[in-house]
C-alpha cells in the first residue's frame, strides 16, 4: 500500500509541476503582452501630443490669415 501511495503522490506532484510550468509560461506571456501594450500606448501618447501641437500651429496660422483678410477689408 505504501508503494501505491507513493505512486499516487508522484502523480500528484507531477500534475502540480505541470500546472506550475503552465502558470509560469502564462505569466511570462502576459508580461510580454503588457510590455508591448505599454510601448504602443507611449507611441499613441507621443502621436497625440504631436497632433495637438500641429493643430495649435494650424489654428494660429488660420487666425493670422483671417486677421490679414480682415485688415484688407478695412
Amino acid at each position: 500500500m505504501t508503494k501505491k501511495t507513493n505512486e499516487s503522490d508522484d502523480e500528484i506532484l507531477q500534475r502540480l509541476s505541470e500546472k506550475v510550468e503552465r502558470a509560469i509560461a502564462t505569466i511570462q506571456e502576459l508580461r510580454r503582452e503588457r510590455d508591448e501594450l505599454k510601448k504602443r500606448l507611449d507611441e499613441i501618447d507621443d502621436d497625440g501630443a504631436r497632433y495637438r501641437k500641429e493643430r495649435g500651429q494650424i489654428r494660429d496660422r488660420i487666425e493670422s490669415i483671417l486677421s490679414s483678410l480682415e485688415s484688407l477689408e478695412e
